[in-house]
């Protein structure tokens, strides 16, 4: 897979892996703005989070959630001017439309393979200060019951009543949960259960931390906290162990057999005692055990001779064993050892120590086992993170802006000059010098990866922007020492997270765009501002340079628009559409992006962006066993220009495909400039397997001739049309149809003012997810 598709799969999936806790952002947002005095600035924020999800969701491919989260945008949008607080019904409607977006994220994350959350008892023991922002909201969004304590008697009158499945604790209250503890460890051993303890602490004190681990603590959190990090290991700790360990035991002593199995089977474990070492192979494939316990000396086989058998077998390199003999000898035991056993114990043993180290072992070799099945987080050259984690770490940091008190950034480290000739060797040295020079000045919370071969990226959380430029000027300064006696030249770029909406890829965008800016200069760092990254000339109208930027950078947000019809069968269809953010925070639609694409000369890049999209979604639904087709608008432009076709083979080869799925649109008054060249690259399209569309459809002769000559698939009726009496709409619908092309309806903000005629005849009308379906 080319680096650029995989760093977008890496982005897709640190962005899925951090959608519930968007959901939880925004169901707060919402909750808020509803229990409060009326809010015009925060409605103004959430609507531009939502928008963020729309676009970020369609950028990646999740038609469904951007759907859903389109609806939400449309149904915030009507509100924005209005002064009274909203009615029971509108708070009702908003809800329905989050717990819609939340639906779509819990069959997105299914399918991604992410185990979903099984509902579980949390309490909160907490002062005023918020040291984990959101974390109830995004508690309850994995199906977790929080209640919230502002006293340690609070909590103990309660876990009189039941207990929980973690405790999350204020560390300023670890000095006065001694009763509470007492309480909890007299419920546990009463219902034979174990509750874990968290601890959120602010202060990196020595003392404080013994105090947590002398008072039962099971995981303790210095700020800033991620907290969705927080929240997979409580629910880590709160989820049950369904399975009980499975341990097999080889004793040629049949009292000695049982002896032990019935030490395992009282403690939960399920076990299988053999006394014939010989069956030793056949046990272990029909029993898969966790953990084999086995006697050191038995006739025909001994343990030792077991185990280098054991160990040649493929699905038991990993399993432990743990020797139990009489055997004192020292030097013997260490034999045993040396072949592969993983611990030695002495008979005679007490019951509390066999348990004890059979349980140790086996969920070691479980954590083994996981760490097995993925990637080291470390790059191996720089020692510093992998791409992946930065990018899960990164994502969660943008995830909600709004409620941190920490100001987040990416600084983004290039080698421009000199590096591409250097001998591999020499570079990766040089590379693993600046490694562990970034690693001296980064703090605890600090992310920094190997983005690629030449590239470095950094995220942080500092208390004020000025400390972020004051750690890229101590990197910069160190980068200064390592520039003496050699050839290699980085440059630092620095974006913020300034806005909310913004999302991971946007943010490391804009940090490459600093950097790219700076790297024919003297200058060493520069702090991300729009513009960056382009030459001087584009920096001198905004529009133009957005447009720019946003293609350079992936910088275009997508919305899928459903078509279909309530009472026809058709396939799933989706109108593909590109926004453009502004710095004030309006948005370019598609049609203005197109135009402003037609007079910059950038109508065949836009048009490549934005079918190299939809390729990517169909692929990608192609993987997932469902066919939908795409309608995609294009610049008529492309047309007459030939961009597009070669360009477009040269793509459908790439991946394997065909274009069935497309549908190409172009607005008809622009192809009357020449119906002949238009024709032959339909003719073109359509050996691809590619259908066509006619936009902006007038409906008058000179439209009915072109789409005759042309033989479009489909029309796109403009919005006057609709308006037409019923005499001549049914004249229109006879000829379209005569000419075997199919009716599209465009969007109105008014949906039921269109006539029952052209609702009736239409194949494809615009869906609002969440009020119409089809």
């Amino acid at each position: 897979m080319p680096e650029k598709e995989e760093k977008e799969r890496e982005l897709k999936a640190a962005f899925v892996q951090h959608l519930p806790e968007r959901i939880a952002s925004i169901k707060g947002d919402w909750s808020r703005l509803n229990s409060s005095e009326w809010d015009h600035s925060r409605l103004k924020s959430l609507y531009q989070k939502v928008q963020g999800l729309t676009g970020a969701s369609g950028q990646y491919g999740l038609i469904s959630l951007s759907e859903s989260s389109f609806s939400l945008e449309v149904y915030l949008n009507t509100l924005i001017g209005i002064d009274n607080p909203l009615s029971t019904d509108q708070e009702e409607t908003g809800s329905t439309l989050i717990n819609a977006m939340k639906h779509e994220v819990d069959l997105i994350r299914s399918k991604s393979g992410i185990d979903q959350p099984e509902e579980r008892l949390i309490y909160l023991l907490h002062s005023n200060r918020e040291i984990a922002p959101g974390l109830t909201d995004v508690l309850e969004e994995h199906d977790c019951t929080v209640l919230s304590f502002n006293h340690p008697d609070d909590v103990e009158g309660e876990v009189q009543r039941r207990l929980p499945n973690v405790l999350i604790l204020d560390a300023e209250f670890l000095p006065h949960i001694g009763l509470l503890n007492r309480e909890l460890a007299i419920q546990q051993e009463r219902h034979k259960t174990q509750v874990d303890i968290v601890c959120l602490s602010q202060s990196r004190d020595l003392e404080q931390r013994l105090l947590a681990l002398r008072s039962g603590v099971d995981a303790y959190y210095l700020t800033p906290i991620n907290t969705q990090e927080l929240v997979d290991n409580i629910i880590e700790l709160a989820s049950p162990k369904h399975e009980s360990y499975r341990i097999l035991v080889v004793e040629d002593d049949q009292s000695q057999a049982d002896f032990a199995a019935s030490i395992l089977k009282k403690s939960g474990m399920k076990t299988l005692a053999i006394t014939d070492p010989m069956k030793v192979i056949d046990a272990l494939d029909k029993f898969r055990p966790d953990l084999i316990l086995m006697d050191l000396y038995m006739p025909n086989a001994s343990g030792t001779e077991l185990t280098t058998i054991i160990r040649e077998h493929p699905d038991f390199i990993m399993t432990p064993i743990v020797f139990l003999s009489g055997e004192q000898d020292t030097d013997k035991q260490l034999q045993a050892l040396s072949v592969g056993g993983d611990d030695f114990l002495s008979k005679p043993i007490r019951p509390r120590h066999l348990i004890s180290t059979i349980s140790n072992r086996v969920e070691r070799a479980r954590i083994l086992e996981k760490k097995r099945h993925y990637p080291s987080a470390r790059d191996p050259v720089t020692g510093l993170y992998n791409r992946r984690h930065f990018y899960e770490k990164l994502d969660a940091l943008t995830t909600d802006t709004e409620q941190r008190n920490t100001l987040g950034g990416v600084l983004y480290i290039t080698l421009h000059e000199g590096s591409e000739g250097n001998k591999p060797v020499e570079f990766d040295r040089f590379m693993a010098t600046l490694g562990n020079h970034i690693m001296e000045v980064l703090e605890e919370q600090d992310i920094a990866s190997r983005i690629d071969e030449t590239s470095i990226a950094i995220v942080v959380l500092r208390p004020h922007q000025k400390n972020i430029i004051a750690l890229g000027e101590k990197i910069s300064a160190r980068i200064q020492e390592l520039k003496n006696g050699n050839k290699h030249t980085p440059h630092i770029g620095i974006a913020f997270i300034h806005k909310e909406g913004i999302n991971a890829s946007e943010l490391m965008a804009n940090a490459s765009a600093a950097c790219a800016e700076i790297q024919h200069s003297t200058q060493m760092m520069k702090i991300y501002e729009t513009g960056d990254g382009l030459t001087a000339p584009s920096k001198q109208a905004t529009l133009p340079t957005l447009l720019k930027q946003a293609l350079q950078e992936n910088g275009f947000q997508l919305l899928f628009r459903a078509l279909g019809h309530p009472h026809k069968a058709e396939p799933e269809v989706y109108e593909l559409k590109l926004r453009l953010r502004l710095p004030d925070g309006k948005q370019l639609g598609n049609a203005e992006i197109i135009s402003l694409a037609n007079e910059e000369g950038l109508a065949t890049q836009v048009s490549q962006w934005l079918v190299e999209r939809a390729l990517i979604t169909l692929e990608e639904k192609r993987v997932e066993g469902k066919q939908i087709s795409l309608l995609v608008e294009l610049a008529s432009s492309t047309i007459f220009q030939n961009t597009i076709t070669e360009w477009l083979k040269k793509q459908l080869r790439a991946r394997q495909m065909v274009g069935f799925g497309l549908i190409f649109e172009y607005r008809i008054a622009d192809l009357s400039a020449n119906l002949k060249v238009s024709k032959q690259h339909f003719s073109e399209l359509r050996d691809m397997g590619i259908k066509i569309a006619l936009s902006r459809y007038g409906a008058s002769n000179a439209a009915i001739k072109v789409l005759q000559y042309l033989h479009a698939d489909y029309v796109h009726i403009a919005g006057p049309v609709l308006e037409a009496a019923d005499k001549e709409v049914s004249e229109i619908i006879e000829q379209i149809h005569q000419s075997n092309a199919k009716i599209i309806l465009p969007a109105r903000s008014e949906p039921a003012s269109i006539t029952p005629l052209w609702r009736d005849s239409a194949d494809l009308v615009p869906i609002i997810s969440g009020t119409t379906r089809h």
